[in-house]
């Protein structure tokens, strides 16, 4: 699949500092990219670049096979956005909002507008003004402000940020439905790996303005590995017994009260049996297996909601 964005060795800077470094992705077309990253990490400068909102300091950036120069604005039909905080003409309505930006679009279809209203929950507040809007109402706006003209590319910057759980999802099935259906390429932004984790095809991982690693979301599922956790009071005299009684090594102590055994040698009956003998309190003690979100906080320790 031809990539529809190719970005080399990007980098923005400000004031002296790296906001973005060095930054090599490519998003293939017809696919979903979930962009990973603390607040602050580069993403939505990322965004900004690819939209030509602002310059990059270095590098290159191909949209639909195309270098994207100072002057190429002509693209920017065929994308829909939402970067940052969402801003609307407050004292027209959500409709009003919708029409004017797809007139400016170029783009004339009156019934779209009333499907993608209904699309994102707002058919029964088209006649509303923002200004009244919650914030969660607003990000439901400003994906509807994007995908109305079925673009080919759509960039979405944190686009779940004052949803309830019922949104949230809701806008996940969403994105799925217009990526099978019409074919729309997908880059969304987050901090939050579980969600990432339902949507993306592939997943981009940045950490302050660097991306450390980019793969399909298939690897990184066969990378999980199972392993014993024990829950104890007593976790150094567990850890001792696990070393010196058991020969195993390859154990981690995670927090004050979790140890996690990753070796297959020793069977949980044995592990139990010797920390029992061995005067040590067990509270729990199971096999599990690693998550998606274990292998993105290791590689750049994003926080959970």
């Amino acid at each position: 699949m031809n990539p529809i964005v190719q970005t080399r060795n990007l980098t923005k800077i400000y004031n002296g500092n790296e906001i973005v470094s060095d930054v090599s992705m490519t998003i293939k077309k017809g696919e979903i990219y979930g962009f990973l990253g603390s607040n602050g990490a580069g993403k939505s400068t990322i965004m900004k670049l690819l939209m030509n909102l602002i310059k990059p300091s270095r590098g290159n950036i191909e949209l639909f096979g195309s270098p994207l120069t100072e002057t190429s604005y002509q693209y920017l039909h065929r994308i829909g956005s939402m970067i940052e905080y969402p801003i609307f003409y407050e004292k027209m309505t959500a409709l009003e909002n919708l029409e004017l930006h797809c007139a400016y679009m170029g783009y004339h279809d009156r019934d779209a507008i009333l499907e993608v209203l209904e699309w994102v929950g707002l058919s029964n507040d088209a006649n509303k003004i923002p200004r009244h809007f919650s914030l969660g109402m607003r990000q439901r706006l400003s994906v509807a402000r994007a995908i109305v003209t079925k673009p080919e590319l759509v960039i979405l910057d944190e686009p779940i940020n004052g949803l309830d759980p019922e949104g949230i999802q809701s806008m996940r099935i969403l994105f799925k439905k217009l990526n099978k259906e019409y074919g729309m390429t997908f880059l969304i932004s987050s901090h939050i790996i579980g969600e990432i984790e339902q949507i993306a095809d592939t997943v981009g991982m940045i950490k302050q303005g660097r991306l450390i690693e980019e793969t399909s979301m298939e690897q990184l599922k066969q990378q999980n590995t199972e392993y014993v956790e024990v829950v104890t009071s007593s976790p150094k005299k567990a850890s001792v017994i696990l070393h010196d009684q058991l020969a195993v090594t390859n154990f981690k102590l995670i927090e004050d009260r979790t140890i996690r055994i990753f070796s297959n040698e020793v069977s949980q009956a044995s592990l139990t049996k010797a920390l029992i003998l061995g005067d040590v309190e067990i509270e729990s003690i199971r096999t599990k297996q690693t998550t998606l979100e274990d292998y993105f906080i290791h590689k750049i320790g994003l926080q959970q909601k």
